[in-house]
């Protein structure tokens, strides 16, 4: 575990901001004090955000409305932010995608590969673009998921391309040990956030899905800030949830009960928001 570090007049950079976790980190934030740049594909609500941060008496956050899974987007994302706040010292790659669908038959379709887009490209383009211009107490925060351990029917685009960016973190933090830079990964499990309501309603469930406790966004945000400020590399929350990845054994029993519960002789539903 590293020192932590100020967040008051930090300059931060926020992916996904425009719901779940994400808004619930740039408000979380604000509140400490530091100053933003939110990054989402929906601008009404990013003005939304930024109108009630502001509001709150708070630094309003600069808006910037892209999606990273165009072209060169991520580099054009970290150069707005460094224009707009004159560098960034945390960086929050927390932009995702809830896709629910059959490897067998998208395969390698455009729609599969903008997920490993979000989920690892993305994140990685930020990364590269940001880094070298960190000094002293600089941060980057990684959003994973517990998923990795959970690779279910209709997740595998999900679970693969998290799983991934979950191995990248831990390489990046090891890369990084002789720096001033932290890494720390957010590995949240259920939380009541809109996508995971969208990606749940789209399984073919044979019964009811499984009924599991759900955190609040702002709960998992106010302990994701906590962490940054104490220095820990890893932060998972509920966290029952850290059992499928520390207990694979457990993790697989997972697996087959909750495959047990979904036909996959279905299609998927196409979820309705």
């Amino acid at each position: 575990m590293r020192s932590g570090m100020t967040l008051a007049g930090a300059r931060v950079l926020v992916t996904g901001a425009s719901s779940g976790l994400g808004r619930a980190l740039s408000i979380a934030l604000a509140e400490r004090g530091a100053r933003l740049t939110v990054v989402a594909r929906r601008e009404p609500e990013l003005s939304a955000l930024a109108d009630q941060i502001a509001t709150a008496g708070h630094p309003s956050p600069h808006v910037v409305v892209a999606d990273l899974t165009s072209g060169d987007s991520p580099r054009q994302v970290a150069a707005k932010a460094l224009a707009e706040m004159g560098g960034v010292d945390v960086l929050i790659n927390n932009a995702g995608s809830h896709m629910v669908d059959s490897l067998i038959n998208i395969g390698d379709a455009d729609v599969a590969r903008a997920v490993f887009e979000i989920h690892l490209w993305a994140p990685l383009a930020l990364t590269a673009a940001l880094l070298p211009t960190m000094r002293g107490n600089g941060a980057i925060v990684n959003v994973t998921a517990t998923m990795e351990g959970l690779p279910a029917p209709f997740g595998g685009y999900y679970a693969a391309s998290k799983s991934a960016f979950s191995q990248a973190t831990r390489s990046l933090r090891h890369e990084l040990r002789h720096t001033p830079v932290r890494v720390l990964e957010v590995s949240p499990g259920p939380n009541d956030t809109p996508a995971r309501h969208l990606g749940f309603g789209a399984v073919p469930w044979r019964t009811s899905p499984p009924s599991l406790p759900s955190a609040a966004p702002a709960d998992t945000a106010r302990i994701v800030v906590r962490a940054l400020q104490s220095g820990r590399d890893r932060v998972t929350h509920p966290g029952f949830a850290r059992a499928p990845s520390e207990l694979p054994v457990l993790g697989r029993l997972i697996t087959a009960f909750v495959t047990r519960r979904i036909d996959t002789s279905r299609p998927v539903k196409e979820p309705t928001p």
